[in-house]
């Protein structure tokens, strides 16, 4: 019983804390990147034509777009775990059950992301997706998460 409520103490906390420094400045002041910028910046170094650049941008508006309009969501989802947590006493099951929400809601961001790597990719020549995956890191994170980590932090 004991380990339970402590398990659930600590769960606790750290949803508090996520959801508290969802604006905050990232540590050391460096900025977070999302994985279009990364893959807009790798782009730039392929030489797309006029053609392809102008679909590839449409491609990142569009998903820019589709980001921001689910941003919202994803805000209130978080505010309603708040909630959630801070009830007296909060209510176990109305917690998992939002903590399923907000897994549905990162799952969807996640395959939207993936979406848009494969409409990206699908503009480009063969040879130009070998480019692409020649400059993406062959070990550990993406560098998108790697940005995410503080000082000495390990993946």
């Amino acid at each position: 019983m004991m380990k339970t409520r402590l398990a659930v103490c600590s769960f606790i906390a750290t949803l508090l804390l996520v959801a508290a420094s969802a604006g905050a400045q990232p540590p050391g002041g460096r900025q977070h990147y999302s994985p279009d910028e990364f893959l807009e910046r790798d782009l730039e170094k392929l030489g797309l034509d006029a053609e392809q650049s102008e679909r590839v941008h449409a491609i990142l508006d569009a998903a820019q777009q589709r980001r921001a309009e689910r941003r919202p969501e994803m805000r209130t989802a978080f505010d309603r775990m708040r909630e959630l947590l801070e009830a007296e006493p909060p209510d176990e099951a109305a917690v998992m059950q939002q903590v399923e929400r907000i897994g549905a809601l990162k799952t969807d961001e996640h395959k939207a992301m993936l979406r848009t790597l494969l409409a990206v990719r699908a503009v480009l020549t063969p040879e130009q997706r070998r480019q692409l995956k020649a400059m993406s890191p062959e070990k550990g994170p993406p560098p998108w998460r790697r940005d995410r980590r503080g000082p000495g932090e390990q993946g």
